[in-house]
């Protein structure tokens, strides 16, 4: 699109970062996001916990904090009975007040699918900007949230899904990535680079951070967290579509190395919802950041390491940019 250019426009959608950032003075910045879809669980109250988490995430993907949020909300007001509607926006204010953030209102259309998210405005220093651009050779790079939620989320129709899997996918996604971000931040600019991992995957949006930073890098396969019980899932035919699709558009980005786990790349691909943060951190703060996350309790996964820089990326089709390794 023929956007104008605008100096105060410090992050925008030329590397499909998780949110845009403004600049308001000569040491603030907006951030700005907005996301909602249908819903992904059967409960009401937990959607909407669900949904709201998912959008607030792209505001910490960025290292700011959230300040405002206005609910988006396509509801079928004739075939669905209203408490539906209520325990969804209930629970997105959940997370709402969780996160700090004041909710300033909203809109609503009917529709004839029901969906729900929000428009975020967040906040942050202009000197603690994080974006997927930056990764460095030799980083490391570490996952706050297990993957798997994607497979889950399409068996719950099916007699395959065990509750205890659904359990923890929900809390999966019904948890903030506040504390994961803020832990970041505390380390200033040892972390080169971060996304969070929703609806591309982990290959999809690591592949983003690649081109935009220019560099290639390793995923370990058999080092990949995992939701109990989606491996299980994958391996009896369970298959998204959306995980589909990242597989046939991302793959021109990847490199299978030999013996690598079949059910293994499936997850790699696996569509993600409210997903945690891809952070990608020098090897020489790796170990701080590890004891960041164990004093806090917060999980923290090494998957994989920035190999080498690969000049003029943006512009090449078909780079072999991501190794999938053992």
């Amino acid at each position: 699109m023929p956007v104008l250019p605008n100096d105060n426009v410090l992050v925008g959608f030329d590397y499909k970062d998780d949110a845009g950032i403004y600049k308001i003075s000569d040491d603030r910045c907006l951030i700005q996001t907005v996301d909602f879809f249908t819903p992904v669980v059967d409960e009401p109250y937990a959607f909407g916990q669900i949904a709201a988490a998912n959008a607030l995430s792209d505001v910490y993907a960025m290292g700011g904090c959230p300040i405002t949020v206005l609910n988006i909300a396509c509801f079928p007001i004739a075939n669905v009975e209203k408490d539906v509607f209520r325990e969804i926006l209930l629970g997105g204010l959940d997370k709402i007040n969780e996160s700090g953030a004041a909710l300033l209102g909203g809109h609503s259309i009917d529709d004839k699918e029901l969906k729900y998210g929000l428009s975020v405005t967040g906040m942050c220093g202009i000197d603690e900007i994080y974006s997927n651009k930056g990764a460095e050779p030799g980083d490391i790079l570490y996952l706050s949230k297990k993957l798997g939620t994607g497979f889950i989320v399409s068996a719950l129709c099916t007699d395959l899904l065990k509750q205890s899997a659904l359990d923890e996918a929900v809390c999966s996604m019904t948890k903030l990535n506040k504390t994961a971000s803020e832990l970041v931040v505390s380390l200033k600019k040892a972390v080169h680079a971060m996304t969070d991992i929703t609806g591309f995957g982990l290959v999809g949006h690591t592949s983003e951070m690649l081109i935009a930073s220019g560099v290639s890098c390793e995923l370990n396969l058999e080092n990949l967290p995992l939701i109990n019980g989606s491996l299980e899932l994958i391996q009896k035919g369970i298959n998204p579509a959306g995980t589909k699709r990242n597989r046939k558009f991302f793959s021109q980005y990847v490199n299978i190395k030999e013996n690598v786990d079949e059910n293994l790349v499936w997850a790699a691909f696996g569509a993600e919802t409210s997903g945690g943060l891809l952070i990608c951190i020098s090897e020489a703060q790796a170990a701080v950041l590890e004891n960041l996350f164990k004093n806090a309790v917060e999980p923290l996964y090494k998957v994989g390491k920035i190999l080498n820089k690969v000049p003029d990326l943006k512009d090449k089709d078909n780079a072999k940019i991501i190794n999938l390794c053992r």
